[in-house]
């Protein structure tokens, strides 16, 4: 059975400075999930064209509370989207979208976005409230999990469990000892068990020592190349791991403010999400594409063995140090 290769969206709204500002608002669903822009949506439902366009499926972690941020009924259209264009929705959680519901209602909270900051059975009733939302909008209960920030830890594994998840991907070893909060010291990429949750790494590779570049960086389309993610996921499936890619729901346009006030595609990400998607489409009988409901079914009918791969290494100075400076420019609304 040849290594998997999973494209992964993170479906979610910013708060847009609403805890600093109680003059704001947080984001709306039509805006952070289906970016709603002159006209045309250059969020969930461009993502789902260019995948359909080359015979892909993606999973889509989704966050489902954000009635808390005063959208009511805003979420249930997208995740009803994403199952009507034969996409996998799957769990993802950001704590602050609750935490916050709570302050506008004058209840106790706590500030924080990370899952593993919070005491163990509350996080087993976000997951599971969580669950019951996906599983009412979708018809399919959730069996995959991401922390939002990647912000969880063995504890939030084993809140997982409890609550009748049974695969993770939160872990990404760029982020371990800072937002990733597992005590885990192997750095790697691919999947372990630990106890009954399978976790599927965010996959990460290493870049070369240059002044101003980080050691090592998550395969995600926003903050790496086509060139870096489709090398770094030759390089983990060749040694034998899953490798999982990350996007967002908003990756694929670029706003004016904070506020999402004015939108545009993103044409720079937009276009290295199109290359990866042809790339994989051509390559699919070495590199398989798949979900993570298909990881499940794998498990479960077919004896899936995971295995870890040590961190690759990207090595291109002058390729990263360009893209390093196409990144300064596109953080410009006007570029």
């Amino acid at each position: 059975m040849s290594p998997g290769v999973f494209i992964t969206f993170d479906v979610e709204c910013s708060m847009g400075g609403a805890w600093g500002d109680p003059a704001l608002r947080p984001i709306p669903p039509r805006l952070g999930m289906m970016g709603e822009y002159g006209g045309r949506q250059l969020g969930v439902p461009l993502i789902c064209e260019i995948l359909s366009r080359h015979d892909l499926k993606a999973t889509f972690f989704l966050e489902p509370f954000n009635d808390d941020l005063g959208w009511p009924g805003e979420t249930e259209p997208v995740a009803r989207y994403l199952v009507e264009h034969g996409q996998d929705v799957q769990l993802h959680i950001h704590p602050n979208h609750v935490h916050y519901g709570l302050h506008r209602t004058g209840n106790p909270f706590l500030q924080t976005d990370q899952m593993a900051d919070l005491p163990r059975e509350w996080q087993k009733e976000l997951i599971v409230r969580g669950a019951d939302l996906l599983e009412a909008w979708t018809g399919t209960r959730p069996i995959a999990f991401r922390a939002g920030n990647m912000g969880a830890s063995e504890e939030t594994l084993a809140a997982l469990a409890e609550a009748g998840l049974w695969i993770d991907s939160s872990y990404t070893f760029p982020y371990v000892g800072g937002q990733c909060r597992f005590r885990e010291t192997e750095r790697y990429n691919g999947a372990k068990w630990f106890g009954d949750v399978l976790e599927v790494a965010l996959s990460a590779y290493e870049q070369p020592k240059l002044p101003g570049m980080h050691p090592a960086k998550p395969v995600d389309l926003m903050g790496s190349s086509f060139e870096e993610c489709r090398e770094a996921v030759q390089m983990i499936c060749d040694a034998g791991g899953d490798a999982v890619l990350i996007l967002h729901s908003f990756s694929l346009f670029k706003v004016r403010d904070k506020q999402y006030r004015d939108g545009k595609l993103n044409r720079v990400v937009t276009r290295r999400f199109e290359r990866f998607c042809a790339w994989l489409d051509d390559n699919r009988r070495l590199y398989p594409p798949g979900t993570f409901a298909e990881l499940g079914r794998l498990v479960q009918e077919e004896g899936y063995q995971p295995k870890t791969v040590a961190p690759c290494l990207v090595n291109n100075p002058p390729r990263a140090m360009l893209r390093k400076i196409v990144q300064g420019l596109n953080n410009f609304y006007w570029y």
